[in-house]
């Protein structure tokens, strides 16, 4: 009998812009150690499978108590297009649904995804997908146009309008759509907002020394 829903916490081995940024020290152990943690104490999952291409990675997941998916190593490298790999992981595991999770948000913690799960249990029917979100309110452009905002009479900051940005922190879908559709977005979403620091995404060293500093400061 098929799980209802898999968390799915894909993990590499190494990464190009932050090199071993899943596995070298942040705070008092990794960003992919702080995951586990905070997933282990998430409530509403059936189950929680670990994806990787790397032994290490597994052997900590399982360790831990996590399920594990051996990846073949060629959906880890970065000219495989990433609707590939979701397809491909999706079509692995079993489960009915799946929430995608990435493991560089370190400063999204437990209540975050049990909260995310109560809301994809609970959202219409006319929703197809979850997806975490944060509301950016700043002024934007786009080719050259004022997206959000009137510049004559200029519009005052606090009256802006917000502009949904996706942020991966967690994406809750059907498992066959994201075989079928190699996505983690449906085509009706229901946005499950975040707040900033919660959405913050390990791109850059910048954003490593800066999530770390915090994480330290709130833990």
């Amino acid at each position: 009998m098929s799980k209802e829903i898999v968390g799915l916490l894909p993990v590499k081995g190494n990464s190009e812009r932050v090199p071993m940024k899943n596995l070298r020290k942040f705070g008092d152990s990794s960003l992919f150690e702080l995951k586990l943690s905070q997933l282990s104490k998430a409530k509403g999952f059936d189950e929680i499978i670990v994806s990787s291409e790397e032994d290490m990675i597994l052997s900590m997941a399982k360790k831990n108590g996590f399920g594990t998916h051996e990846r073949d190593p060629k959906y880890s490298t970065s000219d495989i297009p990433m609707s590939d790999v979701y397809s491909y992981i999706a079509s692995e595991i079993a489960g009915e649904d799946i929430a995608w999770i990435n493991v560089t948000n370190p400063l999204a913690d437990s209540d975050c995804y049990t909260k995310a799960v109560e809301s994809y249990k609970r959202m219409d029917e006319k929703y197809d997908c979850l997806l975490s979100v944060s509301e950016v309110k700043d002024y934007l452009f786009h080719r050259g146009l004022p997206l959000n905002f009137r510049s004559k009479p200029w519009e005052k900051s606090q009256n802006l309008t917000g502009v949904v940005e996706m942020t991966f922190v967690i994406n809750i879908l059907k498992r066959q759509k994201m075989v079928e559709w190699g996505s983690c977005v449906g085509t009706a979403p229901y946005f499950y907002n975040l707040s900033k620091l919660e959405s913050w995404d390990i791109d850059f060293q910048e954003d490593f020394d800066f999530c770390e500093m915090m994480h330290n400061k709130i833990k």
